[in-house]
């Protein structure tokens, strides 16, 4: 054999035997790796990651790293259970003068399309594919966020399903000045996984289980079921009972643009407060409308519109609803009744929110909110779903302030509209009282923003 097919030969050799080294390595890493994490599930401590086991958590990551990191995320991605806690995400924003009104307090909107990024986020890291919101629970807002302070919103995937997945928000403010931090309001998200479904060309991608660590996660897991057994049991009412659900159509606020005989614009309401002194109106001056063109920037990654985004519009909406009776106070949002997104509107869609008052306690008011979409090129309005928000009226120190006036109400759907309002006030007034255990006093709905923000609150909710 000549010299260089004798060297040809022994670099082969090298090659092959290195080969076989680096093979046998990554037997080793593999077995190493899941043998560490194996036993991390049996103790239950906190998920390792890839250069945890490796090196340790304490020692700080290089770039020589990063190839462990991508084998970490792909064993996760790829596993068919996903420990609770590793689901987490958590955004903080500067709670900004334009997301405030004229006290300097957030809009309830602009916190909710926050919980709703923030949730979608954890949705779409569990799912490894596009996500959208099908529905939020009732939010109720217990201490404001204001302007320069820090909005921390924690999200968390709570439980995976067959093609869905809940996800709970907790949303706490932070004083910059003091270091002091409130609880302002949860939320149970529930969102659809697009790739959970079989499609053009792919096959169904089913979720990951989530996998609780700790005995108050395992108690999370227990209640996200329970509450999905409450969503099912309303949507199938609905189902089993066509007269219901067509009452609960005809209810329903129609947008300005197709209502015949209606006025563009409602008389405006100018009357001189008196207290003590009620003035009736009529719930249709209380209409507001607000038409919106769907943007790129208002939708995902798919061209459709963030749920977040829709909850802003409606929380606006209802605030110029409840402007028409809530003249001298400030006005605030309390809570946002649960909402279902029955049909989703996409980029180049018309979206159509009215909102009307539909009933007025003593210092709080119920804003009925309908949402509408039209694709222009089919002309063809379509339904997107219903909300409540409650709105309060309040004065500069937090007090609050008596609504100066009653509805005068004169066609059926507008007496349907006030009695569900009370039916829904008095399973407020049911949640308050569960929220806040230790009012020895009458705990009323429109106080939410009153003396019982200063109030403490411990219910149980997500983990940060």
């Amino acid at each position: 054999m000549s010299t260089p097919e004798l060297a040809l030969a022994q670099a082969s050799a090298e090659i092959k035997a290195l080969q076989e080294s680096v093979a046998s390595l990554d037997k080793k890493l593999s077995q190493l790796l899941s043998t560490k994490l194996h036993a991390h599930e049996t103790q239950k401590r906190q998920p390792l990651t890839a250069f945890d086991v490796l090196t340790g958590p304490s020692m700080p990551k290089s770039r020589s790293t990063a190839a462990l990191d991508r084998l970490n995320a792909q064993s996760v991605s790829n596993s068919e259970e996903v420990a609770m806690a590793t689901t987490r995400v958590v955004m903080h924003q500067i709670v900004l003068p334009s997301d405030t009104d004229a006290l300097g307090i957030c809009f309830g909107g602009q916190v909710l399309g926050w919980i709703d990024v923030c949730a979608g986020l954890a949705a779409k890291t569990v799912a490894r594919g596009p996500c959208v919101t099908a529905s939020v629970d009732a939010v109720h807002f217990l201490r404001p966020c204001r302007v320069g302070s820090v909005a921390i919103i924690a999200a968390m995937v709570n439980r995976t399903f067959q093609s869905s997945l809940e996800v709970g928000v907790r949303v706490e403010e932070e004083d910059m000045l003091t270091g002091a931090r409130h609880h302002c309001c949860s939320a149970y998200l529930t969102f659809v996984s697009v790739m959970a479904r079989p499609g053009p060309g792919r096959a169904a991608k089913p979720l990951p289980k989530i996998v609780p660590g700790t005995q108050h996660q395992r108690e999370i897991f227990r209640a996200a079921e329970l509450r999905r057994q409450e969503r099912l049991v309303h949507r199938n009412k609905l189902k089993q009972d066509p007269a219901l659900a067509a009452q609960l159509a005809e209810s329903r606020l129609q947008p300005v643009t197709y209502r015949e005989a209606s006025p563009t614009l409602a008389p405006a309401i100018q009357v001189q407060t008196v207290s003590g002194k009620k003035h009736g109106v009529s719930p249709d001056f209380t209409l507001a409308h607000m038409t919106q063109l769907i943007m790129p920037q208002h939708a995902n990654s798919l061209g459709i519109t963030f749920g977040g985004q829709v909850m802003r519009w409606m929380e606006q909406c209802a605030y110029i609803a409840a402007s028409r009776v809530g003249r001298g106070g400030h006005l605030l949002t309390g809570s946002m009744d649960s909402i279902v997104f029955t049909q989703p509107t996409r980029v180049g869609d018309v979206m159509y929110i009215t909102a009307q008052v539909t009933g007025i306690f003593t210092s709080s008011a119920e804003v009925m909110i309908s949402v509408c979409g039209e694709t222009p090129t089919e002309r063809e309005v379509f339904y997107c779903g219903d909300a409540f928000a409650t709105v309060v009226s309040v004065n500069r120190t937090g007090g609050t302030v008596d609504i100066p006036f009653t509805l005068e109400l004169e066609t059926g759907a507008e007496k349907q509209r006030c009695a569900g309002a009370e039916v829904r006030r008095q399973e407020r007034l049911e949640v308050n009282a569960l929220l806040y255990p230790q009012a020895n006093t009458q705990l009323h709905a429109d106080q939410t923003w009153g003396t019982k923000c200063m109030l403490q609150h411990s219910h149980m909710c997500d983990e940060r």
